[in-house]
């Protein structure tokens, strides 16, 4: 395996493990542990990319596939549970037809900017909706106060995911060629690079994506040791 596919590999496998690790504590604790409007975004991006546009051309494809398909329990759980993050006067059903509705609304959306800005790789997409969960992950705990379907391995495993994708994307780029001793000028040509996919909206997502992965790390793992709980042995 090439450099390229060792980082697309830890990025795939990353985002497998934040996956499980959602999918247990949610139903662990009978709660919504992605936020509703980043899993209607994700899943439909990860549908629209594994089988609509231009599907089975490559690794990622393959990888989209899997994280649609372990993104369905999520989905289930949402619709499970998704009402006790809404105020007691949003009934069930009120809930439910929000819930079906963002999935609609998030499926247009994607389907279309994905020939509009030509984005072949879904980069654009896939990093903007990346930085949305990371700021709602963060909202959404400091707004419930609590630890429910919430663990310091999604955290963790999101954070590692995304930063093997944006490292995945730099590696990819011509100036990766250069000599790894000259780093000083690897690092000139990164921020003057402005071609897809490493254009100048990726070059502001991932900084946002960052701070606030490492932000929501941090008031996890305090909202954790106030709670009294182990950290670690909580999967």
């Amino acid at each position: 395996m090439n450099t390229s596919e060792v980082l697309g590999l830890i990025c795939d496998i990353s985002w497998l493990f934040a996956y499980i690790a959602i999918i247990w504590r949610g139903f662990k604790d009978r709660s919504l542990a992605m936020p509703m409007v980043a899993l209607c975004a994700n899943i439909m991006w990860e549908g629209i990319y594994s089988f609509i546009y231009q599907p089975f051309s490559s690794y990622l494809h393959y990888s989209s596939i899997a994280w649609f398909l372990f993104d369905i329990p999520i989905a289930w759980q949402c619709f499970l549970y998704g009402e006790k993050d809404f105020p007691p006067t949003f009934t069930r059903n009120t809930f439910r037809i929000t819930f079906f509705a963002t999935l609609a609304i998030s499926f247009a959306f994607i389907l279309n900017v994905f020939p509009d800005l030509n984005d072949t790789e879904g980069v654009y997409t896939g990093f903007v909706i990346n930085m949305m969960m990371s700021i709602i992950f963060v909202y959404m705990l400091l707004r419930r106060n609590n630890i429910n379907g919430q663990s310091i391995y999604i955290a963790l495993f999101k954070f590692i995911g995304t930063l093997f994708a944006f490292l995945n994307i730099c590696y990819e780029l011509p100036i990766a060629a250069m000599q790894p001793t000259n780093f000083p000028a690897i690092i000139t040509e990164l921020f003057s690079y402005h071609r897809y996919p490493l254009t100048p909206v990726i070059k502001i997502s991932y900084p946002i994506i960052f701070i606030f992965d490492i932000l929501y790390i941090i008031l996890l793992y305090r909202k954790l040791r106030e709670e009294k709980v182990n950290i670690w042995a909580r999967l």
